[in-house]
């Protein structure tokens, strides 16, 4: 959301889901290209090579299943890992994911602003 707030974007107006003063849509938007790449992937390892451990490290109501505060930081900390992780951007370039997510949203602000620049997502290879 920072990093949205700091290119002058609009973290509550978004194209695919709706906002509200609690969720910053276009956040969830943009972060759609990379849920099965980062977020996806994350939560199969950290589950089958047992970092989190689902009596523990989650609580279960409202029907659904949320992580509790052991859970939480585990999470983060290896979510923030594979945020540094480096991956081969489109000019065969290394760089951390977070600089990747960094440059999609630049793409996207200028999509808004020029709509001939089209806006190409992130695709895993």
């Amino acid at each position: 959301m920072f990093a949205l707030k700091g290119l002058g974007l609009d973290p509550y107006h978004a194209c695919l889901h709706q906002g509200t003063e609690r969720h910053a849509a276009l956040a969830s938007d943009l972060i759609e290209e990379f849920r099965s790449p980062i977020i996806d992937s994350l939560v199969l390892w950290l589950i089958n090579t047992k970092v989190m451990d689902i009596e523990k490290d989650f609580e279960y109501h409202d029907s659904g299943c949320y992580l509790n505060n052991s859970g939480r930081p585990k999470y983060i900390k290896y979510f923030l890992q594979r945020l540094e992780e480096e991956v081969q951007n489109y000019q065969a370039e290394k760089q951390p994911r977070w600089d990747l997510m960094t440059q999609q949203i630049k793409l996207f602000k200028e999509f808004i602003y020029q709509p001939s620049q089209l806006y190409k997502p992130y695709q895993i290879r």
